[in-house]
């Protein structure tokens, strides 16, 4: 299937589950509209960029389609740590992405490789972090990310403009 049919679709069933949301006819929030509509766009173009050489397209796809189970999960399951699930996610989508690039081209086995590491991290990140302390500290390392996100963009931000070319 095309890829602007595909995503012709997407657009489609976004805007009629938004309206069918906001008119109250329908159940959804924001966050399951875009999960579904992410779901539904990855798994075609996942399905037609792979074994064909695509593999921005099959990148994009595969992070779509896990970031719309994210959504719908925390969207229908209450979730009290939400920072945690944010540091398991990034972590299970990196390694997920890593296999299905090792699917698509199986002679490449340091894509195996790091993302089982990265899946098995993504599992410790659940279950062990927290008993070992380490998941304080980067709730830690977050909040003070948080105060600082401001600066470190202005200070790059004047970096760039600074040394553009004159």
């Amino acid at each position: 299937m095309n890829n602007r049919i595909i995503l012709g679709f997407s657009f489609l069933i976004f805007g009629i589950l938004s309206m069918l949301s906001s008119r109250n006819i329908i159940l959804l929030t924001f966050e399951d509209v875009v999960g579904i509509v992410f779901i539904f766009y990855s798994i075609p173009t996942v399905y037609s960029a792979l074994n064909n050489g695509e593999r921005g397209k099959l990148t994009a796809s595969t992070i779509l389609f896990l970031v719309g189970v994210v959504f719908l999960v925390k969207s229908y399951f209450e979730i009290l740590d939400t920072r945690g699930i944010v540091f398991f996610s990034v972590l299970f989508i990196s390694g997920s992405v890593l296999i299905i690039l090792f699917i698509e081209n199986v002679k490449e086995k340091i894509f195996l490789y790091a993302g089982i590491v990265l899946l098995i991290l993504s599992y410790l990140s659940i279950t062990q972090f927290k008993k070992l302390g380490l998941f304080n500290a980067a709730n830690r390392i977050g909040i003070l990310f948080e105060v600082f996100w401001p600066v470190i963009l202005i200070v790059m931000g004047m970096i760039i403009f600074i040394n553009r070319k004159k």
